[in-house]
């Protein structure tokens, strides 16, 4: 699909930041595109300011004025219901799956749309499909407890997705999987993409990396 500009979802124009008690930057004059249907994967080792990029860019972190748009609209410009709008679009896959240890698999999937205040019969009908397509039935009554890394990471992959985002971002999400983990998650990463999602990939993991580039057609950045 051809990166036009009336699909383009995410840019950051000359972003320069640096931290209060620091003396140099940690971004200077960064350049980032993001295009509907992208697969793109952000590299960088720790330190150079991967998990801050990923706040920018989901609102966690106020962006500087003019420099990074969502559909050109300037982030720094949303207000607070604006920026709550804009992360419903978003599914967001962390390395800490940050599941609710006191809720089931299914209570913890279904926890966003409850929070955004829809009916139980429009609820259950999201959870249906998303069941279907992660496998879940043999786990969504289970405790948090119960599950391995990589369930827990099928979960929160699975509660990411239940609202139907238009973009995901998943920041390390295999950083604490074993190398079977990975790729597991790795294939659901491309399956989705495949799917027509588009995809955006914080790692400092080459292996995951050149798992990626053999198994399908991505975007590379680097910080």
């Amino acid at each position: 699909m051809a990166r036009q500009q009336h699909n383009l979802l995410l840019h950051v124009d000359e972003l320069t930041w640096g931290f209060a008690d620091s003396t140099s930057l940690l971004f200077d004059k960064f350049k980032f595109s993001l295009y509907k249907w992208d697969f793109t994967i952000l590299m960088g080792k720790s330190g150079t300011g991967k998990t801050t990029f990923s706040k920018f860019l989901t609102g966690k972190l106020e962006s500087p004025k003019k420099t990074i748009y969502y559909k050109m609209w300037d982030l720094s410009s949303f207000s607070s219901d604006d920026i709550q709008q804009y992360r419903r679009k978003l599914g967001l896959i962390f390395q800490d799956s940050k599941l609710i240890k006191s809720m089931t698999v299914k209570e913890n999937v279904i926890y966003p749309l409850k929070i955004y205040g829809l009916g139980e019969a429009t609820i259950e009908a999201k959870y249906d499909k998303i069941k279907k397509e992660f496998w879940l039935a043999e786990l969504e009554s289970r405790n948090i407890s119960q599950l391995s890394g990589g369930e827990k990471q099928k979960i929160n992959m699975a509660r990411a997705l239940i609202h139907d985002p238009e973009l995901i971002i998943a920041d390390e999400p295999t950083g604490n999987l074993d190398r079977d983990g990975t790729q597991k998650i790795a294939d659901m990463l491309i399956k989705l993409h495949k799917s027509g999602k588009t995809v955006l990939v914080f790692t400092h993991d080459i292996h995951l990396l050149n798992y990626f580039k053999n198994n399908t057609k991505i975007n590379l950045f680097k910080l």
